[in-house]
């Protein structure tokens, strides 16, 4: 993954950040708000949700950035932790105040009830049952193995800003990532050929 700019751009950037600067805010947000977006919305599935909750990690970053430490070294992989940390708490918060497996059934219910069965219809419904069949499988892996996995694929993080944001070593980061992938290709397989046997 490339960087989203140097480590010395970054602290110039954090520094008027914190004096409130909007162009340097506006430029935070414009480097971030995609990995910020895709990362809750691969967590939470739904995209008005993903795109609210996206816009307040940006709203408690304006609020709180002058309370933010600028390290003397890996700026960027350390506001990086600390943005995706904002994100995490953000998703916490949500699932904890919202009967969310319901809701989420509701919602599927209704995508399904009100899609055609075109082909456009039926290509969406697969999707979604990808969809569906990959959070399934993520939901068996234990936090730590889901959330490198979303750090490093979903949100975009190098293993270094990963490390940073889990606060492992580097080396810790690579050996879970791996067992996490052995562990969701395993699941993923192991219900593929569930389904099979079901036909």
């Amino acid at each position: 993954m490339q960087d989203v700019c140097t480590d010395l751009e970054m602290a110039q950037l954090l520094e008027r950040a914190k004096r409130r600067d909007a162009a340097a805010l506006d430029r935070l947000y414009l480097l971030y708000v995609d990995k910020v977006y895709r990362y809750i919305w691969f967590r939470v599935g739904e995209q008005a949700l993903a795109e609210d909750l996206a816009m307040d990690v940006f709203v408690r970053l304006v609020e709180h950035i002058s309370s933010f430490r600028i390290p003397s070294e890996q700026q960027v992989a350390a506001f990086s932790a600390w943005i995706f940390r904002i994100a995490g708490n953000r998703i916490t918060d949500y699932f904890r105040r919202q009967a969310r497996s319901d809701r989420f059934t509701e919602n599927k219910m209704q995508e399904l009830a009100g899609s055609d069965q075109s082909s456009s219809g039926s290509s969406r419904l697969d999707r979604m049952a990808t969809q569906d069949e990959l959070r399934q499988a993520m939901a068996s892996l234990n936090d730590s193995q889901r959330q490198v996995l979303y750090y490093r694929f979903v949100a975009d993080l190098s293993s270094a800003q990963t490390a940073r944001a889990m606060k492992k070593s580097e080396g810790a980061v690579k050996a879970l990532q791996h067992r996490a992938l052995e562990n969701l290709r395993r699941v993923l397989s192991n219900s593929r050929e569930g389904q099979g046997s079901e036909v």
